[in-house]
């Protein structure tokens, strides 16, 4: 019971150092020139501070097609690693796990590299192609669809000869919870870019996503800006948290 109540307030310590500088950002946002309550600061970066609102939907813009572009691509991608049989595929696969393991600042020069002869810096794509190629989709695929029953398939395939139909009529209502689970991740992880922004698009501003540029707004809008950008990855979080967790429950090493 003694050890029970302890970890109780343990976590419950590191809830409210998690939460606090939540409820402050959002505290804060609600004050404007030492006001108790008012909602100008959103009102100032909706409808005043145009540049703060074209941040958010540069944001919006790339999170949306990261998240699009990487569960279509590595689709097909985690199908070949878990079904198809062929020469190398295990070394192969065993070079996107490495590639996975691999931080994302130790290919920021090679991507910058490959970005500059492909003439791509300061432009949006600068910031999503590197991004909407992700290895850990296809390791997530691989290891959902090898769980796939063989039978199903090769039933499948009596049916049909298209491998398009069999990818979308077989193989994908079988990967609800897991393509909801990357959804979730690869959506979160985009909306948070920043040191490819910085580094790919330093001298495009006006093309910088929100995170980026959060700390440079004015300081009447600062914290309302800081809470509606909470707002997007809280949402999608809260749709998707059921299949998340059971994508979780799933999944196999």
């Amino acid at each position: 019971m003694k050890k029970r109540l302890l970890l109780l307030i343990i976590l419950t310590i590191l809830a409210a150092a998690y939460v606090f500088p939540v409820v402050l950002t959002i505290v804060n946002s609600l004050r404007y020139s030492g006001s108790a309550f008012t909602l100008r600061q959103y009102g100032e970066f909706f409808f005043t501070n145009h540049t703060a609102m074209l941040y958010f939907w540069n944001s919006a813009l790339y999170a949306g097609a990261i998240t699009a572009v990487s569960i279509i691509v590595s689709f097909p991608l985690g199908f070949l690693f878990a079904k198809v049989r062929f020469r190398g595929r295990d070394a192969l696969f065993f070079v996107f796990v490495v590639v996975m393991l691999l931080p994302f600042q130790a290919t920021l020069l090679p991507n910058y590299i490959q970005l500059r002869d492909m003439k791509l810096l300061n432009t949006p794509l600068a910031l999503m192609l590197p991004m909407m190629f992700t290895p850990f989709a296809v390791f997530l695929y691989r290891q959902f669809i090898a769980a796939i029953p063989n039978e199903l398939l090769e039933y499948a395939t009596l049916e049909t000869s298209s491998v398009i139909k069999l990818l979308r009529h077989v193989v994908m209502p079988q990967l609800k919870a897991p393509i909801s689970a990357l959804a979730v991740l690869i959506f979160c992880e985009s909306w948070n870019m920043v040191e490819q922004a910085i580094i790919f698009a330093s001298e495009a501003p006006d093309i910088m996503p929100l995170s980026v540029v959060l700390t440079r707004l004015p300081e009447d809008v600062v914290f309302a800006g800081a809470t509606i950008y909470m707002y997007p990855v809280l949402v999608v979080f809260l749709l998707f948290r059921e299949t998340l967790q059971k994508a979780m429950e799933k999944f196999r090493w």
